[in-house]
């Protein structure tokens, strides 16, 4: 999510969508919302069954997540271009919620199934914008979000999101002259560290709830308060609202302990202890490890 030059990103694809004929745009309903599809250019059928399949599948892992589609109503407009795949994409809520995303015109279901992007951004929708810096905690909340989201959608294995984190988190982890995760606009520290954050966070609600709640219960907590990408809010205020929901002041605690801080994590240590490795490329579990139910717990895959 990206502020001035989402705007205008944004107002390129409000003029485009206007130039498109009746045919190229198609409503979706999913988890109690509307999300208007419009397309640059209409694509071949068999590639716009494929496209609405993909959006149908991101907003139903997001939906389970949040326990409902995270605004009523969504604008999402797919720019076909050369090649194949899904080619980055950005959310802005400054005129009611709208996604913008580009899609190769060679694209097959792989691609789609493979994609990150759309729920990642998806993710954006259900959480306020705060100031710029806590920028950390919109990218890593989408971060850490979309591959436990698609997880419990059955869209992706568990070996794949822990293992995906195993090796993408150490970008996370304080550099030298980091100043915390408030005072240090890196790319890892944005992405990444506020990943970490939230990992910590889930983990933590888990341990002292006795693995009866979990972060989600904060983030759907802010989701129903009207913490929508729509709002612009402090976040203090999204904090509060999510300690509540809880019972306990994890989020509050971690945010005090690492927003100016350069926080170490072990994370050698934190795998081992949730039972999870990676040995030869591929991930390995370890199911009698001290927080491998909370392990379980964080990536299990909701009932279709």
């Amino acid at each position: 999510m990206v502020r001035v030059a989402s705007l205008i990103f944004a107002t390129f694809w409000l003029l485009l969508a206007s130039r498109t004929t009746a045919q190229d745009n198609t409503q979706l309903e999913v988890g109690g919302g509307k999300i208007d599809v419009f397309f640059s250019s209409s694509p071949a059928e068999p590639l716009r069954q494929l496209i609405l399949k993909w959006v149908v599948s991101s907003a139903r892992a997001v939906t389970i997540y949040y326990e409902k589609f995270p605004v009523s109503h969504l604008r999402l407009r797919i720019r076909i271009s050369d090649g194949r795949g899904v080619h980055g994409g950005r959310t802005t809520g400054w005129d009611g919620p709208a996604i913008a995303i580009a899609v190769g015109q060679s694209s097959n279901d792989s691609d789609f199934t493979e994609d990150w992007v759309l729920t990642h951004e998806m993710v954006h929708l259900a959480f306020p914008s705060v100031a710029e810096e806590h920028h950390w905690i919109e990218e890593g909340s989408a971060t850490y979000i979309e591959p436990v989201a698609r997880a419990r959608g059955g869209d992706l294995s568990a070996e794949k999101v822990w293992g995906d984190l195993v090796e993408g988190l150490p970008q996370g982890l304080p550099q030298p002259g980091d100043r915390g995760l408030d005072f240090t606009p890196t790319w890892g520290r944005t992405y990444w560290g506020g990943a970490l954050f939230c990992l910590l966070a889930d983990i933590e609600i888990r341990k002292r709830t006795g693995n009866k709640q979990g972060l989600e219960g904060a983030l759907r907590a802010i989701l129903k308060a009207g913490g929508t990408i729509e709002s612009e809010w402090p976040l203090a205020r999204a904090i509060e609202i999510g300690d509540r929901a809880t019972g306990i002041p994890v989020l509050r605690e971690l945010y005090d302990k690492m927003k100016a801080s350069p926080v170490p994590v072990d994370l050698g240590a934190l795998w081992m202890e949730l039972g999870v490795a990676r040995r030869n490329g591929k991930t390995e579990f370890n199911d009698r490890a001290p927080l491998a139910p909370i392990r379980k717990a964080i990536t299990q895959s909701a009932a279709r």
